[in-house]
Parts: structure tokens; C-alpha cells; sequence
């Protein structure tokens, strides 16, 4: 079992500090990760402003010259809103960058203001994706790419650099409730990265998992090779004290963030390419804190993670924990203990 942090951070002025601070004090929280043995770190895309980054390939970078042997990775690069040239130029930078520690995660995202922030029609996500992965890859393991494709064109197009890993970085699907991605996921042979949260019922996610790992064997592919990532938020504390004074007053700000910028935003106001997301949008909008920290959540002393971490890797398989550890200005010096606790207390019982 391999454990990573994911960084989905919402930024509040009066707590996170200034950009900069937010910023460096990640990078902090990485190093120290990689000084404790972790596997990797992970960095989403978003346009909402003060969610996420709207270049995770630029923050690899900088992670990339501050730390050595941890792996860096986009979770995920949203491919049907970025120009494919560009991303496979920046990407491979990244890998070049950190000496070949890059972790491609890919996916189409789920916020209608992303798509509408690039002027993208969320209806020819699936299209652009698969065209833009194709050419992605050509890039990376062509000498020279010549492509016509329906948005994208190119004449004996060469990339310098090309990625150092050969013949591509390993490459991650992002599927959470969309069954025909999981089973295109496994065709192809790609890890996968998924949210077994978003199901208030854990055999839906199981269902879907068995659709990937059926699909990987029906194309010659052994599921036992493939990693199944999970995300989660975490706070590793070190008493229950601990939860009421930090992650309880982080879990209310993150999810006060994430409601407004869905009320504001319009974020997921997409019903036809969204119709199968119906139920978690409304409880989304209703969930409870005891609920989060139960269903979303892995927190509670190093005990308890272990025990919860365990049912989960039992339940779904998982070979891969990644963890919000940033989330709702949970202040820096707790994140960094709550991560020292983790490395400390739950990662020996669980390798």
C-alpha cells in the first residue's frame, strides 16, 4: 500500500496568509513528506479562483527543484480544457524538471465553470479527452507527429523536451461515477485515480471497480499490476481535543467554500452531462459535519485512521491513499503534525 497527500487547497485571506505563504507552505508540507517515506504528491486543477491550481504543471516544477525522491503528480490535468500541444510541452518539462518523478493523472472534471471559464461545451468532454490524450501521448514517444483530428491539427510536429521516463510518464484515469470510463480505463491498461466518497452507497463504487478491474482482464491486462488510487480529506490527530480545535472548524470552512462557489459559480449546473451526479449534488448541499468526517473523511487519533484505512482498502481494493491534508486554512503547523502523526502512527501498521 502506497500513501500520497493530494492538494485540492480553498484559500481564505484572513487565514491562509498571502499567496506566497500558501504557496511555500505547501512545499513545506511536501518535503516533509518525502523526509517521512511517503509515496507522492498530487496536485488538482481548477479556474476557480483560490481552489486548487490552474497550473498544477507549474507547481510540479517548483516542487520538483525542492525535494529528490518523492513523485509528483497532476490529479488531474483536465485535458478537454487545455490545449494538448501545450500541456505535453509543460508535462514533460515537469518530468525533465524532477528527473523523472511525474505521475500523469487525467480526467475531464466535473465543474461546469472550468469548461465555461475556457469555453469549452462540457457536452464534447469525452471527444476532446480522448483527442487530446492521443496526441499527448504521440508527442511523447514520436520522433514526429503529424495529427488531424477535429479540433487539432498538426504537421510533423516534434517535441523538445520529451518526457524522461520512456516511453511516457505512467499514466492515471480519473473515474468516480461515469461506468464507461471505467471500463475505457481498463482497455487501455491505465491506473486509476477515484473518489469512493461521492457514493452514499459503497457498492455503487464497488460495482464500478469490478466494471475496471473486468475490463483490464478482458484486454490482456493483470488488475494485480495496476494501482487503484482513493482520495480523501485526512487530519491525523493526536486527541480527540485535537479534532475540535482544527479539523472540525477546517471540514466547516472547506465545505461553507465549496458550497458558495457552487452557488455562485453555477459550478455543476450541467444536468444532461451530469444527470447520474444527482444524488451527490443534494447531498452536498445537506451533508452534515459528523456525516463528512464519517463518509468523506479519514480523521481521528493514529488508531482510528488505521482501522478506518484498512475497512477501506479491504472494501475497495485500494492500493493507492492519497490525502487532502490541506483543506478549509487548517493552519500549516497542524498540517505538518497531523502528517508527522500519520507517517509516525499509521503507515508502519499498514505497509
Amino acid at each position: 500500500m502506497r500513501f500520497g497527500l493530494c492538494y485540492i487547497p480553498d484559500y481564505h485571506q484572513e487565514l491562509s496568509g498571502s499567496w506566497e505563504d500558501w504557496y511555500d507552505n505547501m512545499i513545506r508540507e511536501v518535503k516533509l513528506a518525502e523526509a517521512l517515506g511517503l509515496d507522492g504528491a498530487w496536485f488538482a486543477e481548477h479556474r476557480v479562483a483560490g481552489f486548487a491550481f490552474g497550473s498544477p504543471a507549474l507547481f510540479i516544477a517548483a516542487c520538483a527543484r525542492e525535494t529528490e525522491r518523492i513523485r509528483l503528480g497532476c490529479s488531474v490535468s483536465l485535458l478537454p480544457l487545455n490545449d494538448p500541444v501545450r500541456t505535453a510541452e509543460d508535462y514533460a518539462m515537469a518530468d525533465v524538471l524532477s528527473h523523472g518523478r511525474l505521475d500523469f493523472g487525467v480526467g475531464r472534471g466535473l465543474y461546469k465553470y472550468d469548461y465555461d471559464i475556457a469555453n469549452v461545451p462540457m457536452r464534447e468532454s469525452r471527444e476532446r479527452f480522448s483527442e487530446n490524450l492521443a496526441i499527448i501521448r504521440a508527442l511523447w514517444t514520436q520522433d514526429s507527429v503529424t495529427y488531424r483530428g477535429r479540433w487539432t491539427t498538426l504537421e510533423n510536429h516534434a517535441l523538445g523536451p520529451r518526457p524522461m521516463q520512456q516511453p511516457t510518464p505512467p499514466i492515471w484515469v480519473a473515474a468516480v461515477r461515469t461506468e464507461a470510463t471505467y471500463r475505457w480505463a481498463g482497455e487501455n491498461g491505465f491506473n486509476l485515480l477515484t473518489a469512493p466518497f461521492f457514493f452514499t452507497d459503497y457498492r455503487e463504487q464497488q460495482a464500478l471497480l469490478a466494471v475496471y478491474r473486468d475490463s483490464l482482464r478482458a484486454h490482456g491486462h493483470d488488475p494485480a499490476m495496476k494501482d487503484v488510487m482513493a482520495v480523501y480529506h485526512m487530519y491525523c490527530a493526536e486527541d480527540d481535543s485535537n479534532i475540535a480545535a482544527f479539523a472540525d472548524p477546517a471540514l466547516r470552512r472547506y465545505q461553507a467554500f465549496t458550497k458558495a462557489t457552487d452557488l455562485s459559480r453555477q459550478a455543476y449546473r450541467d444536468p444532461v452531462a451530469y444527470r447520474d451526479w444527482k444524488g451527490f449534488f443534494e447531498n452536498r448541499e445537506t451533508i452534515t459535519l459528523e456525516q463528512m468526517k464519517t463518509e468523506r473523511a479519514v480523521i481521528g487519533r493514529p488508531e482510528e485512521c488505521v482501522e478506518k484505512l484498512r475497512l477501506l482498502s479491504e472494501r475497495f481494493g485500494i492500493t493507492y491513499f492519497s490525502f487532502e491534508v490541506n483543506f478549509g486554512a487548517l493552519p500549516h503547523d497542524e498540517v505538518m503534525r497531523s502528517i508527522q502523526r500519520f507517517a509516525d502512527g499509521v503507515v508502519p501498521k499498514l505497509r
